[in-house]
C-alpha cells in the first residue's frame, strides 16, 4: 500500500508518496489545471488506484471534487490536526504533504474517509453556505451604518426594531438628515409608514417623539450620509437575497427522500433547522461510523485532556462551525416540545453551567439520539425515548 499526501494551496499542490516502510517514492509539485490533474493521475495509475491512499487538508474545492469522481480512496486531516502534529514549529508545503502521508500512514484517527453526499444535499449545503454568508454581511454592513448614524443622526437607530430593516433603509433614503427627520408632521410621517407597508402603527407617537427630541448636530453631516446612501442599497439586496434563500432552502429540502425524517425530531420544527442539519450532516451514513464522530465533527463534545493528576476538559474549537450552529439551533428549539429535553437543560442549568454550555451539553445528546435513529432509519418517538430513560434510571421529566 501507498500513502499520498497532498498539500492544498491556491495555485499549486506539493505530493509527497510513501510506501509501507514511510520511505518517500515520490515528492512533486502540480498546478491547479487540466494539466497538473492529469499528472497527478498517472502518478495514482502507475502505483495502482486500488492501492494509493490519499490524505488531503481540506474536503472542498475544485481538486477534492475531481478526485472524488475518480473513485479513489480519499481521506482528510483537518489542518488544525496537521499544524498541531508539526515536530516543530517551521512550516514548507513539501514537509505539511510529507506528515499527511506519514499520518495517513500511521493509520491517525485523524485521518478519516472523504464521502460524497448526495448531489441534492450538495446543493442544500450550498444554499445554507451562502445564507449563513448572507447573515454575516448583513450584520456586518447594519453595524456600520448603525455606527455612522451614531455619528450624526443618533436617533435613526431607535426608530425600528433594526436598522438595515427595509422600513428604516427606506426611511433613511428619504430622510437621510436629523433636519429632514424633524421636519416631519406626525400626518406626513403615517403617510409614509403607510405607503412602506409598515405594520406597527402603534408605534407612530413613540416614532415621531425620537424624531421631535433635540439633539446636538454634527458640525459637517454631507460626508456621513454620502456613506448611508452607499450602504441603503447594498443592505437592500442583502435583504432580498437572504429572503429569497429562506424560502428556497426549505423548499430545497422537502424535496429530499428523508425530509420527513428530519423534520419528526421535536428540535426541527421550523423551517431552517432541519434543512440545515441535513445540509452538514448529509446523507451518507459511512461518513461518522459512530456517534462521537458526528459529535465532535458538530464541536457538541468537549475535548478531554489528560496528564498525570491534572484532568483539563476545554471547549473544542476544531470542528464544523455550521454544524454546531444547526445543532446549537436543533436544542434551543427542542425545549419548547420535548419534556425531557427542557427537564435535562434545567438539570444543567441547575449545576451552574452557562446556558450556552448547557445548550451545547443538551446538543450533544440529541447528537447521539440523531445518530443512532439516522444509522437504523427509525424515526423519533418521544413516548419510546421517555421509556428507555426510566429503564436507564434516568427517571421521567416533571409535569410543567
Amino acid at each position: 500500500m501507498y500513502y499520498l499526501g497532498i498539500d492544498w494551496a491556491t495555485e499549486k499542490h506539493d505530493l509527497c508518496l510513501l510506501d509501507e516502510d514511510g520511505t518517500i517514492v515520490e515528492q512533486l509539485e502540480i498546478k491547479q489545471s487540466n494539466d497538473g490533474f492529469q499528472r497527478l493521475e498517472r502518478l495514482v495509475m502507475l502505483y495502482g488506484a486500488d492501492n494509493v491512499l490519499l490524505n488531503i487538508e481540506r474536503s472542498d474545492g475544485l481538486l477534492v471534487d475531481w478526485m472524488l469522481t475518480q473513485g479513489w480512496a480519499l481521506h482528510v486531516t483537518p489542518s488544525m490536526v496537521v499544524a498541531h502534529r508539526r515536530p516543530r514549529r517551521s512550516k514548507s508545503d513539501p514537509s505539511d504533504a510529507y506528515l499527511l502521508a506519514h499520518l495517513l500512514r500511521l493509520k491517525d484517527p485523524d485521518c478519516r474517509p472523504l464521502t460524497r453526499s448526495s448531489p441534492l444535499v450538495l446543493h442544500l449545503r450550498e444554499l445554507a453556505r451562502a445564507l449563513d454568508k448572507t447573515i454575516v454581511d448583513q450584520r456586518r454592513l447594519g453595524n456600520r451604518l448603525s455606527y455612522l448614524l451614531y455619528q450624526y443622526f443618533p436617533a435613526a437607530n431607535r426608530l425600528f426594531a433594526h436598522v438595515e430593516s427595509l422600513i428604516c433603509l427606506a426611511f433613511l433614503e428619504a430622510y437621510p438628515t436629523p433636519e429632514l427627520g424633524r421636519a416631519l408632521t406626525k400626518h406626513q410621517l403615517k403617510l409614509f409608514l403607510k405607503r412602506n407597508n409598515y405594520r406597527f402603527m402603534d408605534r407612530l407617537d413613540l416614532i415621531y417623539a425620537q424624531l421631535q427630541m433635540p439633539m446636538p448636530s454634527a458640525a459637517v453631516s454631507s460626508g456621513y450620509v454620502v456613506q448611508v446612501q452607499i450602504l441603503i442599497p447594498l443592505l437592500r439586496e442583502l435583504h432580498h437575497t437572504r429572503s429569497r434563500l429562506e424560502r428556497e432552502l426549505p423548499a430545497v429540502f422537502l424535496t429530499h427522500p428523508e425530509a420527513a425524517w428530519w423534520k419528526s425530531f421535536p428540535g426541527a420544527r421550523g423551517p431552517l433547522t432541519p434543512a440545515r442539519l441535513l445540509a452538514w450532516i448529509g446523507d451518507d451514513r459511512d461518513r461518522f461510523p459512530n456517534p462521537e464522530s458526528l459529535q465532535a465533527t458538530a464541536g457538541t463534545a468537549p475535548v478531554t485532556r489528560r496528564s498525570g493528576k491534572s484532568l483539563n476538559v476545554e471547549f473544542r474549537t476544531a470542528c464544523s462551525h455550521q454544524m454546531r450552529s444547526a445543532m446549537d439551533d436543533f436544542a434551543r428549539q427542542s425545549v419548547r416540545y420535548s419534556p425531557w429535553a427542557r427537564q435535562y437543560l434545567n438539570e444543567q442549568l441547575g449545576r451552574g453551567h452557562s446556558k450556552a454550555r448547557a445548550y451545547r451539553a443538551l446538543a450533544n445528546r440529541w447528537a447521539k439520539i440523531v445518530w443512532t435513529l439516522w444509522q437504523r432509519r427509525e424515526v423519533y418517538d418521544e413516548a419510546k425515548h421517555l421509556a428507555n430513560r426510566a429503564r436507564q434510571g434516568m427517571g421521567l421529566p416533571k409535569a410543567s
